[in-house]
């Protein structure tokens, strides 16, 4: 009798780890806004499909499973930046991804508000002085390297570091407005 609820409960979290893993793509685009690099985003998307199969008892059937997955890779990578200070991508440089706002996760209405959000960072990124908008397009819109922008641009890499921070403290400022 004892080993029929060892099998069923077997059987129940094989299930619910195939439920995680069907969310893998999901959770991997948002590690990979969360930490801008492929293998940081990788890691962290194994670890918290790891880490939300060994607490599966803990999720409610009630609530999303891909809300409980993101609050779980949330909170894993923060602890992950307070631990090993890793790289922080920050919501500013989200914002500029297009890609990010093609959500099919979305609503239509966020999807619409997303595109307004949008449209409305292009305006101001287009009133930025020339050079801090063309390091900050090829950067964010064509996902060029530092060093692509600048053999593209015939500048130092240095200078292309300077200039996208720059270009990004003032579109921080223009929006904040």
């Amino acid at each position: 009798m004892n080993s029929n609820i060892i099998v069923d409960s077997k059987k129940a979290s094989d299930d619910f780890l195939n439920k995680i893993m069907e969310q893998s793509r999901y959770l991997y685009r948002i590690a990979y806004r969360l930490t801008g690099n492929p293998e940081d985003a990788e890691d962290l998307t194994q670890e918290t499909v790891w880490q939300a199969h060994r607490k599966s008892d803990k999720y409610v059937y009630d609530k999303s499973l891909k809300a409980w997955l993101r609050m779980i890779m949330t909170n894993r990578f923060r602890d992950k930046v307070r631990k090993k200070h890793l790289k922080v991508v920050a919501i500013e440089d989200n914002i500029l991804e297009p890609h990010s706002f093609d959500n099919q996760d979305l609503s239509v209405e966020e999807q619409v508000e997303n595109r307004l959000i949008l449209e409305n960072v292009m305006e101001h990124i287009n009133a930025l002085p020339e050079i801090y908008k063309n390091v900050l397009v090829l950067r964010h819109f064509h996902g060029y390297s530092y060093a692509e922008i600048s053999e593209k641009l015939d500048i130092p890499e240095g200078t292309v570091k300077t200039q996208l921070f720059r270009a990004r403290k003032m579109l921080k400022a223009r929006l904040s407005q």
